[in-house]
C-alpha cells in the first residue's frame, strides 16, 4: 500500500504545536507520521516532508467522505491521532478516533470559543461528523474522544489542570529529556544554524509581531502603523521576529531595524540557549514561558481600536503573568493607544 508506513496522524496548523509534537514523540514516530497542515506551517518545512503531508486550505469545503476517499489509510485501526480539535478539517480526519490534543497557545487555557449548546441538530452533526463537531464543551480537549491534553504550562487554568486527561510538560523539560541526536534532528527541520545564532546573539531585545493583516483584523497599513508606534517608543535597537504566517516584509518599512524572518518557534530559539534581556509584543503568547529571567513589554490590544474590539480580553490591564522569570516593563502606554 502507498501509505502502509503511516503509524501516526498529526492535524495541526502552527509551528508551536509542531515543535511540541516533535518533542513528545520519537524520531521514528515523527518520520512515520502523515501530517495534515494548514498555512501555519512554512513552505520550507513542508518541502522536507514531501509525500508525507497534505496542505489543507481554510476556504475549501471538506467532508469525511472526501477525506477518506483521498486518504483511505485513515480507515486503519492501528493509527495514533494527534492534533488540534478546532481546525475546520479536524473533525473529518480524527472523527471518532481517540486522539491526543496538542497546544495551540493560550487557546487551551481559556473557555472554548466555538462552543455550541446541545440540541437535536448538534447531536445529529455529532453522529455524522464525530465528537469534534463541537457540542457543549467548556475547554478544548474536553471531547469524549480526547484521551490526553498536552500542555506546556503557558498560563494558569485550574479547571484544565484539574482534568485527569491533562499532562503538563514545559518545552524546556521535554528538551532536557531529549537525546542530542533528537535535538539536532529538530534544529535541522526548522533550519536553525550557526548563521541564525550569530544574528540573534548580537541583539538583546526582540519584538514579536503577529499576523493581524493576514488574519483580516487590520489592513497592512494599519499593522505597520501600529508597529511604527511601538518602535518609536522602544527604539530601533531591537530585532523584529516576524510571525511564521506573516507575509509582511518588515525590511521595507523599517530598513534601520534588524529583521528575523525565518519560521522558527521562539521556544526553540530559547531552548538552544539564545538569551534576550527584553521581549516586546502586542499580545503574542510567545513571550510566556521563558526559561530564564527576562523583562517583558506586553502592550495589549488597546493599541488599536480594531484590535481592542476584536480582542477585549487581551489588554495590558487584563494581562496577568504568573511566570516568576518575567518582569513586566512599564511602557508609556499613552503614546501607544489610539
Amino acid at each position: 500500500m502507498k501509505y502502509s508506513w503511516v503509524k501516526n496522524v498529526c492535524v495541526i496548523d502552527s509551528i508551536h504545536a509542531f515543535l511540541q509534537y516533535l518533542l513528545l514523540v520519537s524520531e521514528f514516530d515523527a518520520n512515520h507520521t502523515f501530517y495534515f497542515w494548514g498555512d501555519g506551517i512554512s513552505a520550507e518545512i513542508k518541502r522536507q516532508f514531501d509525500g508525507r503531508y497534505e496542505n489543507m486550505k481554510k476556504k475549501e469545503k471538506y467532508s469525511w467522505i472526501k477525506i477518506l476517499s483521498d486518504f483511505p489509510f485513515l480507515l486503519k485501526n492501528n493509527i495514533k491521532y494527534w492534533g488540534h480539535d478546532h481546525l475546520p478539517w479536524s473533525k473529518y480526519i480524527i472523527r471518532n478516533h481517540d486522539f491526543e490534543l496538542l497546544e495551540d497557545g493560550t487557546l487551551n487555557y481559556s473557555s472554548y470559543p466555538w462552543r455550541f449548546k446541545s440540541s437535536l441538530k448538534r447531536r445529529f452533526f455529532a453522529l455524522w461528523e464525530g465528537p469534534l463537531s463541537c457540542l457543549d464543551i467548556p475547554y478544548s480537549g474536553f471531547e469524549k474522544n480526547c484521551v490526553r491534553i498536552n500542555l506546556t504550562g503557558l498560563m494558569d487554568s485550574g479547571e484544565v489542570y484539574s482534568s485527569s486527561k491533562t499532562l503538563v510538560n514545559s518545552f524546556q523539560t521535554l528538551w532536557n529529556q531529549s537525546e542530542d541526536s533528537k535535538k539536532h534532528y529538530i534544529n535541522k527541520i526548522f533550519g536553525l544554524d550557526n548563521e541564525i545564532f550569530k544574528q540573534l546573539k548580537s541583539k538583546k531585545r526582540i519584538l514579536l509581531t503577529q499576523p493581524f493583516s493576514e488574519d483580516g483584523f487590520l489592513t497592512e497599513d494599519e499593522k505597520i502603523s501600529v508597529y511604527s508606534k511601538i518602535i518609536e517608543v522602544i527604539g530601533k535597537d531591537v530585532v523584529i521576529k516576524r510571525h511564521p504566517r506573516e507575509k509582511t516584509c518588515y525590511e521595507n518599512y523599517f530598513p534601520e531595524v534588524s529583521v528575523f524572518d525565518r519560521a522558527i518557534p521562539m521556544q526553540l530559539i530559547m531552548l538552544n540557549g539564545i538569551r534576550f534581556e527584553e521581549a516586546y509584543t502586542i499580545f503574542s503568547s510567545a513571550v510566556l514561558g521563558f526559561p530564564y529571567k527576562i523583562r517583558v513589554g506586553f502592550i495589549g490590544s488597546q493599541i488599536s481600536q480594531k484590535l481592542l474590539k476584536r480582542f477585549p480580553a487581551q489588554t495590558y490591564m487584563n494581562f496577568h503573568c504568573s511566570d516568576k522569570n518575567v518582569e513586566m516593563i512599564d511602557i508609556k502606554l499613552e503614546k501607544l493607544c489610539d
